[in-house]
């Protein structure tokens, strides 16, 4: 990391700040979710999808993605589209895969660093 990688990080997390009044800065992520996500056949890497929960508070959802950027949820993507769009589980056994997300992830304030560049 270099001192610009760290000035634009700076100045992203405080624009956030100064334009997001909802109290909530950051998200904890601990080590094991992390691992987790990444454990799962196939998964290289973690996609974090934005959200607002039922108060309007940010969320993070978080899921591994495969080689072809594809979410790894229940089964094949269009199935698993297909059964969320329609708010059912997938019942079809070729989509009997585990699904792996990260929700509900500790929030800062109160999962906090002690101030420095990212937070002040």
């Amino acid at each position: 990391m270099t001192n610009d990688d760290l000035q634009q990080a700076s100045t992203w997390t405080r624009n956030y700040r100064n334009q997001n009044t909802s109290g909530v800065n950051a998200h904890c992520l601990p080590a094991e979710t992390l691992q987790n996500l990444l454990g799962q056949s196939g998964c290289v890497g973690v996609r974090a999808y934005y959200g607002l929960d039922d108060a309007g508070q940010p969320q993070l959802v978080l899921v591994g993605y495969d080689a072809q950027d594809n979410d790894l949820l229940a089964g094949p993507p269009v199935a698993a589209r297909s059964a969320m769009i329609q708010d059912v589980e997938p019942q079809d056994a070729a989509l009997e895969t585990t699904q792996q997300l990260a929700t509900n992830l500790p929030i800062c304030p109160p999962c906090c660093s002690v101030t420095n560049a990212l937070n002040s």
